[in-house]
């Protein structure tokens, strides 16, 4: 079953996107596709939460169903060559040499 990561979630609309692991075009999700544990309670999802899906169809395309929670770690991540290196952080400053220590030598 694909693995990914909601991109974005509207609760509002109900809808929202998931990034797939594989690489590859965002798939649309739709809250009728979201599975709920309660029935009662409305579909939901959050932008970062690592999810499972199947691909289904939809009347305007295709649509990530049967969606739910995903127990699998997230992959490494990818190095994006348009983004600028992060800085590398300051070495530790080297302790004083002890006076006393270097006297006797």
């Amino acid at each position: 079953m694909p693995t990914g990561t909601v991109k974005v979630w509207s609760g509002s609309r109900g809808s929202g996107w998931i990034r797939p692991d594989n690489g590859g075009n965002l798939v649309y999700v739709h809250k009728s596709g979201v599975e709920r544990e309660d029935e009662a309670r409305a579909a939901r999802l959050e932008a970062g939460q690592r999810v499972e899906f199947q691909i289904g169809q939809r009347p305007k395309g295709a649509a990530a169903i049967n969606v739910r929670p995903s127990t699998s770690p997230a992959p490494p991540s990818r190095v994006d060559r348009n983004q600028p290196a992060a800085p590398t952080p300051p070495a530790p400053a080297s302790p004083e040499p002890d006076e006393e220590a270097t006297a006797g030598s």
